[in-house]
């Protein structure tokens, strides 16, 4: 059979007298047109805010009920990390356990699985007395290790006020004591050390600690300071990574939108806290707890 002519055939075939060719021409330049912009505009998707853990400075007393809003939040969220501060006499104490308000209501904390909790120590700056600061870690320690209490136990400990300006005796304190908690058995293989300068720290500190918290004040303080910037042009500096970051916030006003600070906040720290309460911030849950918790979940 003799081949046709392939030219002849294509301009010679026609719908409704129009060549096929160029019907197929105009369908593939409406599909580009039309239909490619839509599927692009449809697969778009904004960048998201970065994932945060609530890091709740935990002050209240464990009296029948008063952890209830934190273990709302908690069941509520079970995709959102808590790390929680529990502090029960400025450390734990002087005895071997704390009273039983704090041993039944630590358990509940413990079993949820995206909750760690971590023991408060004063550094007072690193001018305290060090064996006290070591005797304070070993109580925590011994929670877990000594204690016929199940699920009692820290998983770490949060060192206040730790200096921000860097000084050699200093950092050989902080690093004593990282020391002692990483050698404790009682907080289990990978213990967090929080370290809360309350400002921006000489970067040379924050080896000796899995979290710093660059800022803890009021939301007015905040504003003033242009703290964003402030933490961009640190991450910059120092190569620290939004993971190694806290920051605690009062005194947030009923006028600010809550939810618009946060993404703020996590867009440059893991973790953060927010409350409303501008006295006692951290002696109880404000009404806005709830709401706050919702938008870290986003």
């Amino acid at each position: 059979m003799k081949p046709r002519n392939s030219r002849a055939y294509c301009c010679t075939s026609k719908l409704y007298g129009i060549p096929k060719y160029l019907l197929w021409a105009l369908l593939g330049l409406a599909v580009i047109v039309l239909v490619v912009p839509i599927a692009v505009m449809f697969g778009r998707k904004n960048p998201s805010t970065p994932k945060g853990t609530v890091l709740v400075p935990l002050y209240v007393y464990p009296s029948p009920g008063a952890w209830d809003p934190l273990l709302t939040a908690i069941t509520n969220h079970p995709r959102l990390n808590f790390t929680v501060v529990v502090n029960p006499a400025s450390g734990p104490g002087v005895e071997p356990r704390p009273d039983s308000n704090y041993t039944r209501e630590i358990p509940q904390l413990n079993k949820h699985a995206n909750v760690r909790t971590v023991g408060y120590v004063s550094t007072s700056y690193t001018n305290r007395n060090i064996s006290l600061a070591l005797r304070d870690i070993e109580t925590y320690s011994a929670w877990s290790d000594h204690s016929p209490i199940p699920g009692l136990g820290m998983q770490g400990i949060f060192l206040d006020e730790t200096p921000s300006q860097y000084q050699p005796a200093s950092a050989l304190f902080l690093d004593t004591l990282a020391e002692s908690v990483t050698s404790q058995t009682g907080f289990g293989t990978d213990p967090l050390i929080i370290h809360n300068p309350g400002t921006i720290p000489d970067s040379r500190y924050m080896k000796s600690a899995n979290l710093t918290v660059v800022f803890e004040g009021a939301y007015s303080a905040y504003q003033m300071h242009g703290f964003h910037k402030t933490m961009t042009a640190f991450q910059d500096s120092s190569n620290a990574g939004r993971d190694a970051l806290a920051c605690i916030v009062h005194s947030l006003p009923l006028t600010v939108d809550e939810s618009t600070l946060v993404k703020d906040l996590r867009s440059s720290c893991g973790s953060v806290f927010i409350t409303g309460l501008s006295g006692d911030y951290y002696a109880s849950f404000w009404t806005g707890w709830l709401g706050f918790t919702n938008d870290m979940a986003l």
